[in-house]
């Protein structure tokens, strides 16, 4: 004979197994969603600096050394290479290489095109300059002759600014910018060439391999604001 007490206890044993049939359903109906791997940073495209080369368009010459590296092939890259006077060097495999004039990323995007076509998949190449030595100054900005022009010797900022035809009408000559290597290092001093030309401030010398923008319209807007906080007048900055 079955008690009510038995009866209540099939009926609760019977519950509890209805109940782990449903949850082990549920369970066995979920997804597993794999986690994503983290992104791979590649070091040299990524910029710890936050203010990239303002003006990139440096024409390389004779006698200017430069840094090749070739992204995981130190066996390839160049730290330190010289550019000969006929303005080219030697890399291995690919042999000879024109430098001169050509600007840094028009040189890399050639050696990587060249490792590519034979020996490498895939590869990423970096050019910079690591020391100015050719005899040139790039004069750029709101200028009636703005280029490039070889020079005899180092002259001052006055004579290079006439020599590049005067700066136009529109020009802001407050805002005067110099870029130049120091010890490997790139830096910017800002001038005002007026102040300059009444005789209150300094006429700074412009050396080989200075690159001179007359106003800053013309740069990257992070550098525009740099430029008009950051340095004081005339002084040398790293950026």
């Amino acid at each position: 004979m079955v008690t009510k007490v038995h009866s209540q206890f099939f009926s609760r044993l019977a519950l509890i197994c209805l109940l782990s049939v449903c949850l082990a359903a549920c369970q066995s109906s979920r997804k597993t969603v794999p986690r994503a791997a983290p992104a791979e940073v590649d070091p040299i495209s990524s910029s710890a600096s936050g203010l990239d080369d303002p003006f990139p368009d440096y024409v390389i010459g004779p006698q200017d050394e430069l840094s090749v590296i070739v992204f995981r092939e130190p066996d390839l890259s160049l730290p330190s290479v010289l550019i000969d006077s006929s303005g080219r060097f030697e890399m291995a495999l690919i042999g000879t290489i024109k430098a001169s004039g050509k600007t840094p990323d028009t040189l890399s995007r050639e050696i990587t095109n060249r490792f590519g076509d034979r020996y490498l998949v895939n590869p990423s190449v970096a050019v910079n300059i690591a020391k100015v030595n050719s005899k040139r100054v790039t004069v750029e900005g709101a200028l009636n002759k703005p280029g490039i022009f070889e020079l005899a010797s180092n002259i001052d900022l006055i004579s290079v600014i006439a020599m590049a035809g005067g700066p136009r009408d529109a020009a802001k000559l407050s805002e005067i910018a110099v870029f130049r290597k120091i010890n490997g290092q790139s830096t910017v001093a800002v001038f005002d060439y007026a102040r300059i030309r009444s005789g209150e401030a300094a006429n700074p010398e412009i050396k080989a391999g200075d690159i001179v923008v007359v106003g800053f319209s013309g740069l990257k807007t992070a550098f525009q604001e740099f430029l008009r906080t950051a340095p004081l007048l005339g002084v040398f900055t790293r950026f």
